[in-house]
Formats: structure tokens, sequence, C-alpha cells
């Protein structure tokens, strides 16, 4: 949307967010594990970007700031579009409610877009760019870890194969066994 804020946090999310198996671990994480998307690319960007890795009491503060947000602005729209997606109003006319659906699918991602800019101003370190590739790799994945704790979660093989995904994504030069081996 032309409407919104440039920004690389941003403008690296929606790249990542098309690569092949990323939206699909995002959201099997959202589902299972209760993760929030924008805080799983944040901890991606945050490390491709040389930043270095988030303690868990910065990201617990963090959290604080963004929980609040998709409480009451983020998830009550998505179960919104959700909700014009899978039962349909008998009474009206498909395609009125495909537009309205669309309207709210277009709110929610500005919603997300606001989001990810109060992400950035809450926790934004100097990027490195020249950091090495396998120390950004770490970063990146010591911040889903940090993510996993913050959220009490043990990860499992299924949790391990989304960071995968994750990580191919965000670091697209290294090999899948580069990764791998980080990752656990």
């Amino acid at each position: 949307m032309s409407d919104f804020l440039p920004h690389p946090f941003w403008n690296f999310s929606l790249e990542l967010y098309a690569g092949e198996g990323v939206a699909e671990a995002c959201l099997d994480l959202q589902e299972r594990r209760g993760c929030d998307v924008n805080i799983l690319l944040f901890c991606c960007w945050l490390g491709a970007s040389g930043r270095p890795t988030l303690t868990a009491d910065r990201l617990r503060a963090i959290l604080k700031a963004s929980d609040a947000w998709q409480a009451e602005i983020v998830r009550p729209l998505r179960a919104v579009r959700r909700l014009l997606k899978d039962r349909p109003w008998p009474e009206a006319m498909p395609e009125t409610v495909d537009a309205v659906r669309r309207r709210v699918a277009d709110a929610e991602l500005a919603a997300e877009h606001a989001e990810q800019i109060k992400l950035a101003s809450l926790h934004s370190p100097p990027a490195d760019r020249d950091r090495p590739v396998e120390k950004r790799l770490r970063a990146a994945v010591g911040n889903l870890g940090v993510y996993a704790v913050c959220l009490g979660v043990t990860p499992d093989a299924k949790d391990r194969a989304a960071v995968v995904s994750l990580m191919k994504g965000t670091f697209p030069m290294l090999t899948a066994d580069e990764i791998v081996r980080v990752v656990g």
C-alpha cells in the first residue's frame, strides 16, 4: 500500500514473508505456539542486519508494548476477516461480503505495519552489515530462542523446522546444512 511509511524492517518483512516456506512457518508458529508473526520477523531482521542478540528482559519489554496492540487491534481484525471468509452470510451477496473482507484484510495489514514501525522504534541498536553472516545467523536464531523462552515454549522438531524455514529465507546465501547446524 502506498500510504505505508517506508522502513527497512517493513521492506525486509515483505521480502522474507514472500520467501518459500516462510509464511507457512510463521503461521504454523502463530497457530501452534501463539507467536506474533511480527515478533518472529523482528527477531530475524535484528539478526540479519547485524544487531546484537536480544536479552530476555529487553524482549519482554518489547512484548509488553506489542501484546496490547495485538490483543486490541490485530487479533480482532484477524478474527473478523476469518469470520467473513469462513462463515458466509446467506442474506448478503457474496461479492459484498468479499469486498468487506478485503477491506478488513487491508486494515489488518495496516495494523501489522504500525506494529512493525513501533517495534523498530523500541529497539534499534546500530546495524552492522559487515558482521560475518555466521554471527548474524546465530543472532537471529538466538533472538528466536529468547522469544521461545519469553513464551515459555520448549522448542520441538516442528518448531526447529519452522525456524530453519525462516533462516533459509533470511539467509539465502547459506546452505541448508549450515543453517541446520546452527538451529540444531
